[in-house]
Parts: structure tokens; sequence; C-alpha cells
């Protein structure tokens, strides 16, 4: 028997938490437009994060690791763990969710996983997204980023997974799409647009954390100063907000190509902001190769160069948002 569930490929691949889950809204998404236009705004840098500083606004963990795209209203979300779930082989485990209409989440050992460029070299433990098996050949399709950072399907063994999840007690998330008619929040999106343009955090969802790394976070067009002055000094810069800029970009003309598609605002006014969004997305494009070069090659005039065109791109960034929020305001 073999059985996988729908999936498309996501217009987010900054992280697995998004790429997952979008995973899945995508094959709806039509139905899930209205939602997805209205996140996805705000960008955050959290200085004491261990692992990771910069990240989308809906992205970022609070405390137990629960994020805000776990309350979307397309996706049905439980939580196990492998003491909880109490199975004897995960794959039993996996079939069983699947045959259900679940999609899985677990935090695996790449070290075993061969289609990792960890296979055999380290333990890496990491999200893996489970969408579908085959019984009969033995094989559980799974998504990450295994072509070295690279968003991908991949097919491992029953063995292979198994041994992937053996002494690991993380959380195994199950998704599950649910159907719901929803309308877009023009408030909500409206507050977003101002809170990325003015630095700041009207929703407050991390006021209450008990997470000390959730504190002193840097909001909105502050993304790009922090890696100017934090990301840009390391020997290796991350090459991970640079990525998160151009899924940002890349979110924007989804969500100004719905706004023209229901009419709430003057047509004119948003293809003239989606034309010079397009811009935007090359110049994050060209900035990100930027980054991956110098990293290969370090260069102080490359450096420099990368921190000019973070900053030019900030300022346009500024500029589109604030034509953004004008033309809401004159709709009203």
């Amino acid at each position: 028997m073999k059985m996988c569930l729908p999936i498309e490929n996501p217009p987010i691949t900054s992280f697995p938490a998004i790429a997952n889950t979008l995973s899945i809204l995508w094959t709806k998404k039509d139905k899930i437009l209205p939602w997805v236009s209205e996140r996805y705004i705000q960008l955050i840098i959290r200085p004491h994060h261990p692992v990771t500083r910069s990240d989308f606004y809906d992205n970022a963990d609070t405390d137990n690791y629960i994020i805000r795209v776990n309350h979307c209203p397309f996706i049905g979300w439980l939580r196990n763990n492998q003491t909880t779930a109490n199975f004897k082989k995960f794959t039993d485990y996996i079939e069983h969710q699947i045959n259900n209409g679940y999609y899985l989440d677990a935090c695996l050992d790449n070290f075993y996983l061969s289609c990792s460029h960890q296979f055999n070299k380290n333990h890496f433990i990491h999200q893996t997204f489970i969408y579908g098996y085959d019984r009969k050949n033995r094989q559980v399709f799974i998504a990450d980023f295994y072509d070295y950072g690279k968003y991908v399907r991949k097919s491992v063994s029953y063995k292979e997974i198994n041994k992937s999840i053996e002494g690991i007690d993380y959380f195994i998330n199950l998704y599950k799409y649910e159907d719901t008619d929803y309308k877009i929040n023009l408030h909500l999106l409206k507050l977003s647009v101002e809170d990325y343009i003015n630095c700041k955090d009207s929703l407050r969802s991390f006021e209450f954390t008990n997470k000390n790394y959730n504190r002193d976070i840097l909001y909105g067009l502050n993304f790009y100063d922090y890696i100017i002055d934090v990301f840009c000094k390391d020997e290796i810069i991350d090459i991970r907000p640079f990525h998160i800029l151009y899924d940002h970009k890349t979110m924007m003309k989804i969500r100004i190509d719905y706004l023209i598609n229901i009419g709430t605002f003057d047509k004119s006014m948003l293809e003239q902001i989606n034309s010079r969004n397009d811009s935007l997305i090359s110049s994050a494009v060209l900035l990100r190769n930027m980054v991956l070069k110098y990293n290969y090659n370090p260069d102080k005039n490359l450096l420099n160069k990368i921190k000019e065109k973070c900053k030019a791109l900030q300022k346009s960034d500024y500029d589109l948002f604030s034509d953004l929020l004008i033309a809401m305001r004159v709709a009203n």
C-alpha cells in the first residue's frame, strides 16, 4: 500500500516550521490566501536566541516551541513525543497518522538518513516533514533542507526512519488540513504594516513569555540594522536572514496580487507597488548571492558592498511599505 498526502512547493522556505505548514496550505492556495496575505509581514530579531536570531514574527516561538502558525484556522494541530505516542516502530505510527489524514513533523537524527549530507557524519537532529509512505517498497516520503540548505522532498527506507528517532524524545507535531471560510482581516493587515515601518510590536505576543531569549527583541525595518551591525561582523555571515528577506519580498508579491484581485484598494496604486516589489525581489536575490560569495572568499570591499546593498534595500522597503499603507488609508 502507498499513501501520500497532498503537498505543494511552499512560497516560504526560510525555516522548516513555515515550509512544512505552507506545503500543506498551498494545496488549497485560493482558499487560504485571505489568511496568508495578512501574515508574514513583521520580521524580528531575537539577539539572545541561541540558534535563531532572525525570523518571521509568525514563526518565532514563544514558550514550549509554540508558534503563531500553530493557531492557523486551516490547520488542526496536535503534539506528541515518542513517550506519549507509545509506538514500537515509528513507521507503524507514521502509517496510522497518514491514513487518518495527519502530516507529521518530527525531530530526527540526520546521521541515519541517507538523503542528508549529515549521513554517517554528524548527529544532527532537525525537524523533518513526513507526508507519505510506501509499505511495499518500505519507503517514507519526507522533506527538509537536504540539498545543502535547499528545501526538497526525498524518500528514505523504513529502517532509516526508525533508526533516526531512537533515543529522541522531542516533539512530534501532527498537522491536518481543516476546511473553513476566512475573510481577510484588513485591520490586522494595516496594523502589521504600520508595525513593520515603525519597528514595534502592537500585538505584544512575546511580552509574557518565560523564555529569556525573547527579551530585547527588534522589529520591522530594524532587521536590516542588525544585519549590518552584527551579522556582517561575523567571520562567516549567517545566510538565513538574507533568505528571509527574499521570502519576505516574495510574500509581498503574493499579498499584493491578492489585494489587487479582491478590489478593495486602488488598483493602479497596487500595481505600481507590485512592480517596484519585483525590483526588491531581484535585489534580495543579488544580496543573498553576494553573501554566499563573501563566505566562500571573504573580501573587505565585497563586505562594504553588502552593507551598502542592505541600506539601499532597507530604504526601498520603507518607501514601498509606506506607499502600501497610504493605499490602504486612501481606500478608507
